[in-house]
């Protein structure tokens, strides 16, 4: 367990993580701390997204965590991938986003296509070698994710397909090759049309990548919309059977909630780490920032809203990994860890002063990445609105 005195409380979990758990952590954090926290600040002012720190993720083998030995990965549990997520996301949240995606694509890409695609795509798609998007958001859609205009109907023995789709990560790199979109098929019942999967080239004519948005927070990760204009698919694109695709998609959701809540845990504690070196060097009415006890209560509000926030959500991932249910886990880990998050953030730059309103600021950074965690992967009331049912509710 490192040093508290330098790196604040940071519980070790042992009923859940193992010494190969804690051993990769360390390989995670030696990655972080060398490659990442050098040069983070500029890249993220400039929103730049950079090729060779892919490289080094793929050779650790981040990409491939949840992607099978047989196919170039290394098959291992959620609790290592979310550690992976989280100690990435501690020092860059858009680093950490665009690995995130990744990792969850290419274990979506094993679960539903066929063992010629799976041979062909995922042992590259494990080492990062190319990048695999998940086009699921649309522009009307939003928390509705099953309202999905982009439609793929008959066209002889293939598809063709026209929409668009909105907030999607990876699809603009020089190693994008391949979206998984998410398309009405049919009718349906009313307001819930009949949704497949496709596996789509993004350099198929017809599909065009927009510009990349310009973000507050994950400015290290690319993101664009992507549009599909009369965009002819050949049979072998539709991934699974016919209308089985948003299934697919939800229960992808669950699981992926996981890794975006020990995103949120890494924010929060790489607010944590920033605060509490900020208040144990500044001065202030002759004595250190941090023993004042307005300051001094406040961090330690920050470190126990911290502690809970990891404590739940490898609660969830040990639940998955050895077999119990954890629906309801995921979306508490995922609601509580992101709220937590925003406010540890918010705490961080209050307490940073001036410092923590510019943008070269680790807070400031940090307070940016952190917005999107109540958003991205289901809003905070998709949440809710899972955990009352879970509980009988009909909300």
């Amino acid at each position: 367990m490192p040093d508290s005195s330098q790196q604040g409380i940071e519980l070790d979990i042992p009923w859940c993580f193992t010494d190969d758990h804690r051993s990769w952590r360390t390989v995670l954090r030696d990655f972080t701390t060398s490659v990442l926290a050098p040069t983070v600040a500029q890249r993220s002012i400039d929103a730049v997204f950079d090729e060779s720190i892919v490289d080094g993720l793929g050779e650790l083998g981040v990409f491939g965590l949840r992607v099978s030995e047989e196919y170039g990965g290394s098959g291992s549990d959620i609790t290592s991938f979310c550690l992976a997520v989280e100690e990435i996301s501690r020092v860059d949240g858009g680093v950490g986003a665009s690995a995130h995606v990744q990792g969850i694509a290419c274990a979506l890409f094993e679960r539903l296509a066929n063992d010629d695609q799976k041979k062909e795509i995922l042992p590259r798609a494990a080492r990062g070698e190319i990048f695999i998007s998940f086009g699921l958001t649309e522009p009307s859609g939003g928390s509705d994710a099953g309202n999905i205009r982009t439609a793929a109907v008959r066209d002889g023995d293939g598809w063709r397909l026209n929409g668009s789709k909105a907030f999607i990560t990876n699809p603009g790199t020089p190693r994008s090759k391949y979206v998984i979109l998410f398309a009405a098929t049919g009718p349906g019942r009313p307001g819930r049309p009949e949704v497949s999967a496709f596996l789509v080239p993004l350099d198929t004519p017809g599909v065009e990548v927009g510009p990349a948005y310009d973000k507050i927070g994950w400015r290290t990760s690319d993101t664009h919309p992507l549009y599909f204009d009369d965009v002819r698919l050949g049979p072998d694109a539709l991934l699974g059977d016919v209308g089985r695709g948003y299934r697919e998609a939800l229960g992808f959701l669950t699981w992926a909630r996981l890794p975006i809540a020990s995103a949120s845990v890494g924010i929060a504690q790489g607010c944590l780490d920033a605060t509490l070196e900020f208040v144990k060097t500044r001065e202030s009415f002759n004595q250190r920032l941090g023993d004042h006890q307005a300051v001094g209560f406040k961090v330690a509000r920050m470190a126990a809203a911290t502690a809970a926030a990891r404590s739940i959500t490898y609660d969830a991932c040990w639940k998955m990994d050895h077999g119990h249910p954890y629906e309801q886990e995921a979306a508490i880990c995922k609601m509580v860890a992101s709220e937590i998050c925003n406010k540890v953030a918010y705490d961080a730059t209050q307490l940073h002063g001036g410092a923590g309103f510019m943008m070269d600021s680790t807070v400031t950074r940090l307070y940016g990445d952190a917005r999107v965690m109540t958003i991205g992967e289901g809003a905070s009331e998709v949440q809710q609105m899972l955990i009352g049912r879970s509980l009988g509710l009909k909300v």
